[in-house]
């Protein structure tokens, strides 16, 4: 409730508006094209120079890109993250079946892990040379985007004449963290930005008198438009929102003299977040299975360490997050420690921020031979364990009375997110969704976990980090997936599981 002058200290509340609940007022599409010619650019495939990727970036529809296959990739990497909001594709010079269909647009901080943010299918270009342009609603920034061509209109080769990619590079925002100290009169303002965050943006004010905090985007607050404001009867408040063209604004109620503290939840880069120490233990060195992945991933410990940061990156914006998971123990070994064979088990409570993965080395030679003798085949079963499994070791767990166990909503949030980071992560390949399960969302592992992509990768690119969170906002046994689907994309969880049902049994691919 807002502050009103007939009894102040009677009405005078804090008033916290959710930024994803304020969609509306994002600003308008600005056409920047973020790319350079020469830029960071790189692709499945060519055609030797005169037909180059760098003539996809060249600022030239009289030039293109050519491949020798009628699917492909493009990735463009920036310096720094960047807040994309649209893109731009011109057909080339001659051949219309050659130009794309059917295709996705993905971001990633990393360059390993991507989330959707546009698909388009079906597209027609209907001149040579001809640019269409395409927007679409994004508010978390990354350093890598990549084009994913899934289809063309028939030819066995690809082309484009030019992409461009249009936003925010953040090279007109205010630098972070701020630090200030001022005094206002009553009635004044003081206002700082724009900033552009990578996750959330974050004011806290603090001192004597009462002082107003707010948030807004695209321009400076007032009290009547703002996306967050802090209005407690006193100087401590605090703030948050995510994205770009963020605006904190300070407003006097009373004369103050306060300090304000502004930063993004999410650091400087990868160098913020912890690693946990890895103890590789290698039971059996003499086994195939064991020299496979010693020679596939090279540092074993290393590569597992990797793995755990980006499942924190997935389930968090805040880096301070990665300190919830410390140690993981990784076994290999013949038999398991009762000297039965095994496929793969963990050890340890969820939640104590210490693990024991064991994978035998048999396993890993028998899907090695199945595969084909493909390395991928091996690294793909280790980061798929890894996701998995590294996931309860970070993930906020509900509070919740039922009992943990098939069925309950717990045991079904718990294993479905697990299964979803995996799959979100491009390693739960061999598996497919599974609409049929009566028990629905609270089937758990991989019934659960596509479902959760379903909504990740067609509803809200942000939804899996968000679901996490909403299992520690919703406090006080208030949790359920329904509370928790209606936090997050403001739809119940019954309504969303039959959008995708229909969305499985009418044909529908999800991308994984």
């Amino acid at each position: 409730m807002y502050k009103t002058h007939l009894n102040p200290a009677a009405w005078r509340r804090k008033l916290l508006l959710p930024a994803l609940l304020t969609l509306a007022t994002s600003p308008a599409f600005a056409a920047i094209d973020l790319t350079q010619p020469n830029g960071k650019i790189s692709a499945s495939g060519e055609n030797a120079s005169h037909e180059s990727i760098a003539k996809l970036i060249d600022n030239s529809e009289h030039s293109k890109w050519l491949t020798f296959s009628p699917s492909a990739w493009v990735n463009y990497q920036f310096n720094v993250p960047v807040l994309a909001k649209g893109y731009s594709l011109t057909s080339a010079n001659d051949e219309p079946n050659r130009d794309p269909q059917d295709w996705v647009l993905q971001g990633s901080h990393n360059g390993q892990l991507w989330f959707e943010l546009d698909r388009q299918t079906n597209q027609q270009f209907s001149a040579r040379k001809q640019k269409k342009t395409y927007q679409f609603s994004n508010t978390q920034s990354y350093q890598y985007l990549r084009l994913n061509i899934l289809a063309n209109h028939g030819a066995s080769l690809l082309q484009i004449a030019e992409l461009e990619l249009f936003g925010n590079d953040g090279s007109s925002s205010s630098k972070l963290p701020v630090s200030d100290s001022v005094s206002l009169g009553q009635g004044q303002w003081k206002h700082y930005g724009p900033f552009n965050v990578n996750g959330d943006l974050i004011a806290t004010t603090s001192g004597t008198g009462d002082a107003d905090l707010y948030l807004n985007r695209g321009s400076a607050a007032t009290t009547s438009n703002h996306i967050c404001a802090s209005t407690s009867p006193s100087a401590t408040e605090t703030c948050q929102a995510n994205g770009q063209d963020l605006y904190v604004s300070v407003y006097g109620y009373s004369a103050t003299n306060y300090n304000i503290n502004i930063k993004d939840s999410i650091g400087s880069g990868d160098g913020d977040w912890k690693k946990p120490v890895v103890e590789f233990i290698d039971v059996n060195p003499e086994t195939q299975g064991s020299q496979l992945v010693r020679r596939i991933l090279g540092d074993p410990a290393s590569h597992m360490a990797n793995r755990c940061v980006d499942v924190a990156q997935i389930l968090y914006r805040d880096a301070t997050e990665s300190n919830r998971f410390q140690k993981l123990r990784f076994e290999l070994r013949a038999k398991d420690h009762w000297g039965n064979e095994f496929v793969a088990y963990k050890m340890g409570a969820d939640g104590s921020g210490e693990m024991t993965i064991v994978v035998s080395t048999t396993h890993l030679e028998n899907i090695y031979r199945q595969g084909g003798n493909s390395d991928s085949t091996i690294s793909n079963e280790i980061d798929g364990i890894l996701f998995h499994e590294v996931t309860h070791g970070y993930n906020n767990t509900p509070l919740t009375h039922d009992k943990y166990g098939d069925g309950q909503a717990n045991w079904a949030y718990t294993e479905g997110l697990a299964d979803a980071v995996r799959i979100l992560a491009g390693y739960h390949k061999t598996r497919s969704p599974d609409v049929n399960n009566p028990k629905k969302w609270l089937s758990g592992y991989t019934t659960t976990g596509f479902f959760l992509h379903y909504v990740q990768s067609r509803i809200d690119n942000q939804f899996v980090f968000k679901f996490n969170k909403a299992a520690r906002d919703l406090g006080n046994y208030t949790w359920s997936f329904d509370a928790a689907f209606r936090q997050t994309i403001g739809r119940g969880v019954d309504e969303v599981w039959t959008e995708y049902e229909n969305f499985i049994k009418s044909g529908g691919k999800l991308e994984y």
